[in-house]
């Protein structure tokens, strides 16, 4: 299998922590991509040029990091701790998500040239992003030393936000996020897939 990915993208990132804490990782080849570089050949594996892909054995492919991820928990032993199994995770799995697609629409328009309405954009959609971190904040205390797809999703988003949105202060004044995300980043699959 194949991985077409970026090494700074939220959403390959979180494939690529999952594989790593499934014991998984040296499973597949991962592959850098830029997607909007139509000379790769990655248009090819997935029309829509979206990372990650996950290119399997068969020539199938699937775009989309929570579809890649459930196809890996399908047959996988001991998945159950990584899924979302109840109301409360796979809410906080779709915040997580939230901040990142939110996020992204934020930096497409900070990077795009003189847009009269540019500023007003980007803090409608940073402000629904500090809003979800709020949201966030509410469920972030959890006990269980094994991350499940929404503790993924949350560090990734976290980390990705202070990466491309540095103004967006997202741990201060939110002390069980905080102390959430300081426990999962020590683990050697966050620790090895850091943006930068």
């Amino acid at each position: 299998m194949k991985l077409y990915m970026s090494a700074n993208s939220p959403y390959a990132r979180k494939v690529r922590v999952l594989l790593a804490e499934m014991g998984k990782a040296h499973d597949l080849e991962e592959v850098s991509v830029d997607p909007r570089d139509a000379t790769t050949g990655f248009w090819d594996v997935n029309a829509v040029a979206k990372i990650p892909t996950l290119a399997l054995d068969d020539g199938s492919s699937l775009g989309e990091s929570d579809l890649i991820s459930h196809y890996l928990l399908t047959n996988a032993r001991d998945a159950e701790a990584f899924r979302c199994d109840s109301i409360e995770r796979l809410s906080a799995l779709a915040l997580a998500n939230g901040v990142l697609d939110t996020g992204m629409v934020a930096r497409v328009e900070k990077t795009r040239p003189g847009a009269e309405d540019t500023d007003a954009f980007v803090a409608k959609h940073l402000n629904a992003v500090r809003r979800a971190f709020d949201a966030l904040e509410v469920g972030a205390a959890r006990d269980s030393d094994i991350p499940d797809l929404a503790d993924i999703a949350l560090v990734c988003a976290v980390d990705w936000i202070a990466l491309r949105h540095p103004e967006v202060t997202v741990t201060e004044n939110r002390p069980a996020l905080a102390k959430r995300v300081t426990q999962l980043s020590q683990r050697p699959s966050f620790k090895s897939t850091v943006p930068g």
